[in-house]
C-alpha cells in the first residue's frame, strides 16, 4: 500500500512537471544590431495573445554574463508575459549595449503576439544601467526594474539629469551587502531619490544581506526578490486585476 501511494505520488509530481513545461513555449532567436548578429531567448505562454512583454538585460561586461536570463525568461512566462532575453556582444564598450539594447526592444515590439502598449525591462547590474537609461529615452516602457544596477563609470550620473523624462513606474531591488564589487546600495538609493525628487512613480526594496556577497542575490531567480517582480509587474502590465492583487497583498 506504501509502495503504491509512493507511485501515485511520484505519477502526480512528473504530470505536474510536464504540465507545467507545456504551458511555454521557448525558443532561440537571432537578431540584429546593425551588423552585429545576437542570439536571444524567448518564452512565451501558451495561448493567443497578445501578451504583455517583459526584456531582461543581463550583467557582466564582455564574455562574461551576470545574472540568469534563460531562468528569468522562464519566470516571466510563468507570471503570463512573453519573456525575452539577449546575450550582448563581447563589445564591452557601453554605447554598443546601448545600440543593443535598442535592438532588443524594438526586436520584440515586431513580435506578432506583443501586445506593444504593455511592454516593462528588468535590468541587473551593467543591464541595470542599461535599463536605467532606456526609462530615459523611451516612451514605450510601463514598467522598470532595476536590480543592483551599476554606475558606468560616470554614466549614470549623467542619466540621472533625464530623471524628468522618466515615464515608467520603477522598482529598485538591492541586498543590504551589495558593496563589494561597488556600492550598489548607495547607487540604488541615488536613483531611487533622483526619481522621487522628479515626482515620478518609484520604489526601492533593500533586501538582508545575501551570503558574502549581496550581488550574488541576483545571480539566480529566487523567490527572496522574484515574488516582488511579479506583482510589480502584474500591477503594471495586467492592468485593474493586477492592481487588486497588489493592494490584497499589501494588507499582508
Amino acid at each position: 500500500m506504501k509502495r503504491s501511494c509512493a507511485v501515485l505520488a511520484l505519477t502526480f509530481l512528473v504530470v505536474a512537471i510536464i504540465g507545467n513545461h507545456q504551458t511555454l513555449s521557448a525558443k532561440e532567436v537571432v537578431f540584429q544590431s546593425g551588423s552585429i548578429s545576437l542570439k536571444g531567448h524567448i518564452v512565451t505562454p501558451k495561448g493567443n495573445g497578445p501578451f504583455p512583454a517583459v526584456i531582461f538585460m543581463h550583467g557582466g561586461r564582455g564574455s562574461r554574463v551576470g545574472g540568469d536570463p534563460k531562468g528569468t525568461v522562464e519566470a516571466i512566462a510563468k507570471a503570463g508575459f512573453i519573456g525575452f532575453a539577449w546575450i550582448r556582444s563581447q563589445d564591452s564598450s557601453l554605447a554598443g549595449n546601448v545600440q543593443e539594447m535598442i535592438a532588443a526592444i524594438d526586436y520584440v515590439k515586431n513580435l506578432k503576439n506583443v501586445d506593444v502598449e504593455r511592454l516593462a525591462v528588468i535590468g541587473f547590474s551593467r543591464g541595470g544601467l542599461l535599463a536605467f537609461m532606456a526609462s530615459t529615452r523611451r516612451r514605450d516602457l510601463k514598467a522598470i526594474v532595476l536590480m543592483a544596477p551599476a554606475h558606468g563609470q560616470g554614466a549614470l550620473r549623467r542619466f540621472l539629469a533625464g530623471a524628468d523624462d522618466v515615464t515608467a513606474a520603477t522598482l529598485i531591488l538591492v541586498a543590504k551587502n551589495d558593496t563589494r564589487q561597488a556600492d550598489h546600495v548607495a547607487i540604488s538609493q541615488q536613483i531611487n531619490t533622483t526619481l522621487k525628487d522628479a515626482g515620478k512613480e518609484t520604489r526601492l526594496i533593500v533586501y538582508p544581506s545575501y551570503g558574502r556577497d549581496g550581488h550574488q542575490l541576483f545571480f539566480k531567480v529566487r523567490q527572496t526578490y522574484w515574488r516582488d517582480v511579479e506583482k510589480f509587474l502584474k500591477s503594471r502590465l495586467d492592468g485593474q486585476a493586477g492592481r487588486k492583487e497588489i493592494a490584497a497583498g499589501s494588507k499582508h
